[in-house]
Parts: structure tokens; sequence; C-alpha cells
């Protein structure tokens, strides 16, 4: 049955089952013994009470002795030289000698918190391989496992090689997701527990972090019989340290009462967890069952310890190889893009023309950017109005211009609402300032997950008010909706490259367009976007060599507002440039494409009419000039101003042969009309050329 449920929220009972400090538990199975000795005289701080069962001493009496007295003069010596070495604490077989017999068992040493913890481990009722063989037990199964066609095949051959050397009943390989929830992978299983679990998967509470914290640290963990009697270490406070013995690393640590119970649920009385360290990480364990107790000498756990490494070693490779051909394969999509990029003119054209790429290389179904002001959308997207609120949250959540989610309702929950166009989103910021970014969406993924029982129900309380593991581990179906596939690391790698690209590119248009800027005001006037002084000198000169070359005439009109001023010191600055540039856009739509209007400062104009003479429509131009720009201009609200125009003619080669005599004699033909009232034109006149020369001489 298929239900459609909310994401697993932890309950409260669960989170407080996750702080229990089970690696201070008191005691240990009773398959050994526990000594905690005290440097370097190797006394005997603390024991566990089955000395008593095991070696017929009686615990009390232990207390404050040498270890010696446990292991005898002869394996006392060589333990003692290897510990005041510094020697590595490997696993020894000792004959421990109790009334006249010797008691096999196997010797584990570690220190922790300034304590030395050695550990007997019983070595008869045990499981073992030996003689182990190493072609058998080692290069043949590794050589299978590194010619396996596909990483699945790989996690196959090892639960069944553990399953074949370890003597279980059932081996899982059991993978943690990112919110460290596991899934069976591959199942090995024997006749004795029938259950498949291949598939199934397992809330994040049945391996809490405490414990998995300990399977970092410690290679396997073993419960040879769920139905043992756990026995106590005394005294409980170590007089060492002040506080019970910490067993983070000991073999023969007793398992929480919850953890046993939650075994026998599942019909399991003995099991070895070996963990499946992957970069330094917890990547999974092998969860090793047996229906009846079972439990393995040193020599044999070790060969599975090795063999787990190994596996962990091919994991690690084949995921390293998926990744090496994950990133050439988007590198290639990333160069196809980066081209697409540096061809672009600006981040506007990039971010319009490469979005298909984009898409690609991000694997991503839609994007919505919003680029100098302007929204944009490609493929399966959601308006940017709905998308506020989660483009919010995830800005406030970036880091360094990069956020990322496959899951918007946890960051709005009504994302609901569009979830199955997108409910996963990437964000790159491109300008805090301006607020520009790139926002690439995922639609919805639909998964239906089998739990292993209820993921709801991974716990209850009992009568009494304890907690108790489920019962049931009955296939439980879950349907998981407003979720997204994961970004994976090498897409938001490139996520950060596109950005930093794309940034460089705005950097560089910024550039470009300050170069362009100062090339433009070193021509073209800055408020009315008319050829400034220079420029319109310049280009009078060219005119005059043009018309020099080819005989022809040239007029040159020289304009000035009339009554300027007082309108702009009236209503000031602002309306006064406004007056300025509607009147130029004025004159230069009365005038031909070959001509040139120019601004020499504040109210005074320059426009060069080349080709032309009076006869030929001049007159005509100036009277629509002197026209237009006496139509009223509204400068702020309903209020409207008019202003006229002086107009001075002068013309080539008739009034002068250079442009400073040309611009010269006509501005003197336009003071003339000024002085007479202004709202006219005239020509320059040849007796103002001699009056000219006379003051110049």
């Amino acid at each position: 049955m298929a239900h459609l449920v909310e994401p697993i929220n932890q309950i409260p009972d669960l989170a407080q089952c996750a702080l229990e400090p089970i690696q201070i538990i008191g005691h240990i199975q009773p398959h050994g013994l526990l000594f905690a000795l005290s440097e370097p005289d190797l006394i005997i701080r603390q024991v566990s009470t089955n000395v008593s069962t095991l070696l017929e001493m009686s615990p009390e009496t232990l207390l404050g002795c040498s270890i010696e007295s446990v292991l005898g003069a002869q394996q006392f010596e060589t333990f003692r030289s290897q510990v005041l070495n510094s020697e590595p604490l490997s696993a020894k077989l000792l004959r421990i000698p109790t009334n006249g017999r010797a008691v096999e068992m196997h010797c584990i040493a570690h220190r922790h918190d300034g304590v030395l913890i050695v550990e007997l481990d019983l070595v008869h009722g045990t499981y073992s391989l030996e003689p182990i063989e190493l072609d058998t037990h080692i290069r043949s199964p590794l050589g299978r496992m590194e010619q396996a066609t596909d990483i699945l095949e790989v996690f196959r051959l090892a639960a069944e090689q553990i399953r074949a050397m370890s003597g279980f009943d059932r081996v899982m390989v059991y993978r943690f997701d990112e919110g460290w929830n596991g899934e069976v992978i591959a199942e090995a299983v024997g006749a004795a527990l029938p259950v498949l679990y291949l598939g199934s998967r397992f809330p994040e509470s049945d391996i809490p972090a405490q414990a998995r914290q300990l399977f970092l640290g410690n290679p396997s963990r073993s419960i040879a019989d769920v139905a043992a009697k756990p026995v106590p270490i005394i005294p409980e406070i170590g007089p060492l340290t002040g506080k019970p013995l910490d067993l983070t690393r000991s073999c023969l640590r007793s398992a929480a009462t919850i953890h046993l119970q939650y075994l026998r649920n599942m019909a399991v009385q003995s099991s070895m967890t070996l963990s499946i360290v992957v970069n330094h990480r917890l990547w999974g364990v092998m969860a090793c069952h047996s229906a009846g107790p079972h439990r393995l000498d040193q020599p044999t756990r070790s060969v599975c310890e090795l063999m787990v490494q190994v596996f962990a070693s091919q994991v690690t490779l084949r995921i390293d190889n998926v990744a090496l051909q994950s990133r050439l394969t988007s590198r290639r999509t990333l160069e196809k893009y980066m081209a697409g990029v540096e061809s672009s003119e600006s981040l506007a054209q990039a971010g319009h023309f490469q979005g298909a790429q984009l898409l690609d290389l991000l694997v991503a179904d839609g994007l919505v950017s919003r680029i100098e002001g302007l929204i944009s959308y490609r493929g399966a997207t959601v308006t940017e109005e709905l998308l506020l609120p989660v483009i919010a949250s995830l800005q406030s959540m970036s880091a360094r211009g990069i956020a990322s989610s496959n899951m918007l309702g946890a960051l709005d929950p009504s994302a609901a609402s569009y979830a199955g166009e997108a409910s996963g989103a990437l964000y790159i910021e491109l300008t805090e300032e301006t607020g520009d970014y790139l926002l690439l969406l995922r639609r919805e993924l639909v998964e239906t997950l089998v739990w292993a029982g209820n993921p709801d129900k991974a716990a209850s309380l009992d009568e009494s008010g304890r907690l108790r593991p489920r019962a049931s581990f009955a296939a439980w179906k879950q349907t998981l909706r407003g979720h997204s596939l994961p970004w994976s690391d090498i897409e938001l790698e490139n996520a950060s490259f596109v950005r930093e690209q794309l940034l460089r590119l705005r950097e560089s248009d910024k550039l470009r367009k300050s170069e362009e800027q100062v090339r433009y005001l070193a021509k073209f006037d800055a408020l009315t976007g008319l050829l400034n002084r220079h420029a319109i000198k310049v280009k009078l000169e060219q005119c005059v060599e043009q018309a020099e070359s080819n005989h022809s005439q040239i007029v040159v009109l020289f304009i000035d507002l009339d009554h300027f001023k007082p309108i702009n010191d009236r209503y000031g600055h602002a309306a006064g440039d406004r007056i300025l540039e509607i009147t130029a856009k004025r004159m230069q739509h009365q005038v031909r494409s070959e001509d040139c209007v120019g601004r020499l400062g504040g109210d005074e104009f320059i426009i060069i009419l080349p080709g032309l003479s009076l006869e030929t429509n001049v007159l005509k131009v100036v009277e629509r000039l002197l026209r237009t720009v006496e139509k009223p201009i509204e400068i702020e609200g309903e209020t409207r101003v008019n202003v006229t125009a002086s107009i001075g003619l002068s013309r080539y080669p008739v009034d002068g042969t250079t442009g400073e005599a040309l611009i010269s004699r006509s501005d003197m033909a336009m003071y003339r009309v000024k002085r007479s009232g202004g709202n006219a034109f005239d020509l320059f006149r040849a007796d103002e050329a001699k009056d000219e020369d006379n003051t110049n001489g």
C-alpha cells in the first residue's frame, strides 16, 4: 500500500536516544574479559566480574594487582615489552593459566583517556577460517571484485564473500544517504534467515549519530548473542579518570538494551557490523546477521575487516572514476558554454543566448534570470513573482554567490503550489547591488520508497515509559513528493565557475562601456548627444577641405538661444538642461543626414550644411529652425516656456576659407540679429570683415 506523506521528522524520544552515550555502558559481553590498567606499572584498576567464571579468580582480589597475576610470568614479560616499547598492540593468542589448565584467549589492547584497556576474547566457541589461505580468502575474491562490470556487482560479490568467510546467515551492504537513512543495495542470504531486505530502507534513527561515530572509528562491531547476560565492570567509576570507563574502541562492549531488542524483532540473535569508510566518511556498513549465537575468532574477524577495507577502496575507485567521467563530460559542455559566453558582448546577451547550454551543463529543466533588470525564462519555469520567497531564502543561505535546494517546500510552504514544475533550484548570484541572478530549476522527482517497517514509528514507549524499537520490519511503501534530484558537487562547482566567468564578462563589459563612454565624451556633448565644441570644429575643417577639392559650397549657422539665462535662473538648471536637450533634438530633425549639428557650449550651437548655397533651400532650412525652436517646451508639470533663436550665417568660400573664419563670421552675424531683438537670422556682411581686420590690426 502506498502512503503519501511528508518527509520524516525525528520524534523527540529518538532525539533523546541519539544523545545516549552508548560507549559508556559499564558492561561487556560474557565471552571475554576486560582489564583497565594503569601505566607503567600495569596494575589492574578495573576488571569485568566474569573473571570469576572464566578464570576462577576473584575480581575484587585482582584489583590493585599486576596483570602478571592473570597472564603468567612469561606472557607478562612479552606483553610488558610490547607496551613499554610502544609497539602496535595487535591481537595475540595467549594461554591463560587457571587451576592447572590453560584457557586460550586472544589478547587485544588499546589506550583511551590515559587508560590501557586489555581485552581477552575466549577462543572456544568461535567460528574460524583457520588455516587462512591467501589465495582462497583474499586474492581470488579481490580479483573477482576488480573484474566486476559495475559497482552493484562489486557490492553483491563483497556481500557473498563476507558471508562465505564469516559464516553468518545474512550479509547486507547498507549505504547511507545524505540524511543518514540507510538502503540495502546488496544482500547475501542463507536458508536460516529467509527474509530479504534488498532494496529496503531504514530510517536514520536505526543507526543514530553516536553509533555512526563509533563505526567511523572502529572497523567492526560484534554482538555474539543478544540473549547473553551483560557483565559489569568494577568499580563503575574508574580511579584513573574519576568517571565510568569509556569503551569507544572496545571489541567486547555490550550493546544498549534497545538495540538488542531491535535485533530480536528482526529475528536476529547475533550480528557483526563492518564499517565501510570512503574518503574518510562513513559511507555505509556491512551488516552480518545470524539466527543463532555466532562469533568469529580474532584472525577471521581481521580478515573480514581487511576484505571490507579493500572493498571500500574499490568503492572509492569506482566512485572517483564515475566522478571523473562526469567531470570530463561536464567539462566539454562547460567549454562549449564558455565559448558562447566569451563571444557575447554583454552579460545580458550571454544570459539570453547561452541559456540552452546552461540547462545542459547544470542538468536543469528551466531557467529564470534577471539581468540588468530584464527577466527572462527558458524551459519549464515558474514566474519570478511566485519564486521570490525561495529566491530570498537562497540569497540568505548562499556561499560565494551559490546556493541550492532540492526541496523548495522546506524554504517556502507556498512552493507546493508549483512543485510539479519546480521542486529544486540552483541560485547563482550575479550582482548583489542590482539583484541580477540566474535560477536553475528542476522538476519534481516522485519516488516510491520501500522501508523496512513504518519509518514514522521507528520507536515507541512501553508501559514503563522506556523506549522500544519497532516490532515490524515488513515492507512499508512511502511516496515522496515535493523534491527534485539533488545538485551534485560537480554541478555546484560548475555553477561557481560559470558565475566567475559571467562576473568577469560583466566587468569586461563595464570596462568596455567605460572606454566607449570616454571615447564618446571626447567627441560628443554629454547633455545633448551632439558633436562637442572640438568635434564640430574638426568636422568643419574636414568639410572645408572636401569643398575645396570638389569646388562646392558650405553654409555655417551659428545659433544662440534668446533670453535663455533668465529662464535657466528662474526654473533651475534641470529645466535649462531639458530645454537644451529638446531644442537639440528639434534642430536635428530639421536638417539632412549629411548635415552636422554641434554644441559649442552653453546655449550656442553650430550647424554645418555642406553642398548648399543660399539659392538651394538654405533659407528654408533656417526658417524651419526658427519655427521649431520657438515651439513651447513643457519643463515641469504643466509649466511651459518659449525660447527663440538668433541665427547668423556664413558661407564658404565667400565669407571665409577656414573653419575658424566661418565660425567667427557667422557668430558676428548672429550677434547683429540678437541686438535687433532676436528670433531671426542674417548673413555675414563684408563690411564686418573690414571692421574685424581693423580690430585685429
